[in-house]
């Protein structure tokens, strides 16, 4: 099977530090005052160990359900969960909006585990701080790196620190049933994250912000039930909008964003019968419309006679559920 927009990936401990001097001495003292109560808040294991999932936590009882928040550059957040137990993807989205959303869903934010970042641009972190201190049961979850970034980069409390619990990337942390693993991803942004959330027999795939397939973004969503990928522009709104050159080619790089061709000849190319929900995510406001990104999905899975369900909850063989995130407006609560 074909394989596009595919780099190999380093190894964390090889990745150079983007910054220096004191951050990176608090950074030391964040790692020995964390690292433990970390492992105390989450069970962690390697993937080469063999995932211990209880009987009970598998099977339908144990549904994995999707929540989108707000995707785009405007602000991004997403929830992901059980009853029992969720977790929030970036905190982009004003905390009183989380909180009037996850109620009105009926969920209960005391099963809100924590925050799991991607990286540390603004649109995926501005409001983490505001999130934490309002619940203070919340971890944020993110690489030392990624925490570095933030605190440097922005504008935001360094109590924030007192907030976090490390994690690693290809580390399994488990919630209940509900297994996060975070891999390697291609964006400028600091030490980059797509996580694979695994309950039962469902697993969630997140990849958003990248301007190439990674390998290991494609190991995981080879295996995933559910993908939620980056389909930022339509490449000739881009070539012909009012973008400068410098920008262009920002959003045009292995490090940028991935447009709707890429990413639906990526899915096309993947697609098993196992894959059955397809979310288009972080669509540019100026070069894409939600229209436009799903279009070119379906067009390229007709090309293997694979259409587009009508329904989440009916979606015979060769079909797949199909749809755009929005830039600002809440999903429904979707169950996986």
């Amino acid at each position: 099977m074909a394989r596009h927009n595919r780099r190999s990936t380093r190894p964390l401990e090889d990745l150079p530090n983007l910054f220096g001097g004191e951050e990176t001495e608090l950074l030391h003292e964040l790692t020995l005052q964390t690292i433990e109560d970390s492992k105390k808040r989450a069970v962690t294991k390697t993937p080469a160990e063999e995932m211990s999932v209880p009987d009970e936590y598998r099977g339908p009882r144990r549904e994995l359900r999707f929540m989108s928040l707000g995707s785009g550059s405007s602000g991004n957040c997403a929830y992901v969960g059980s009853p029992d137990a969720g977790i929030l993807i970036d905190a982009g989205v004003d905390n009183k909006k989380v909180d009037t959303e996850l109620a009105r869903n009926s969920i209960d934010i005391n099963t809100i585990k924590g925050i799991f970042l991607t990286h540390d641009h603004a649109d995926h972190v501005k409001f983490a701080y505001s999130i934490l201190r309002r619940h203070p049961h919340m971890r944020l979850y993110s690489t030392l790196k990624v925490l570095e970034g933030l605190l440097r980069r922005h504008n935001i409390s360094r109590r924030i620190k007192e907030y976090h619990s490390p994690i690693f990337k290809e580390h399994e942390y488990v919630f209940d049933g509900m297994v996060v693993i975070p891999f390697e991803t291609s964006h400028d942004g600091t030490d980059n994250c797509g996580f694979a959330i695994t309950l039962g027999d469902t697993r969630l795939v997140i990849a958003t912000d990248m301007g190439i397939v990674t390998e290991r973004a494609d190991h995981y969503m080879q295996q995933a039930s559910t993908i939620v990928i980056e389909s930022n522009y339509d490449a000739d709104m881009l070539e012909n909008g009012r973008y400068t050159e410098y920008l262009k080619a920002r959003i045009r790089s292995p490090r940028g964003h991935m447009n709707n061709s890429v990413t639906a000849k990526y899915l096309t190319d993947i697609y098993t019968p196992s894959l059955r929900h397809i979310f288009l995510c972080h669509l540019s406001e100026d070069n894409n419309t939600p229209e436009t990104a799903v279009a070119t999905t379906i067009n390229a899975l007709r090309t293997r006679d694979i259409r587009p369900a009508t329904s989440i909850l009916d979606i015979p063989d060769k079909r797949v559920f199909i749809t755009a995130l929005p830039r600002h407006e809440t999903t429904p609560l979707y169950v996986l």
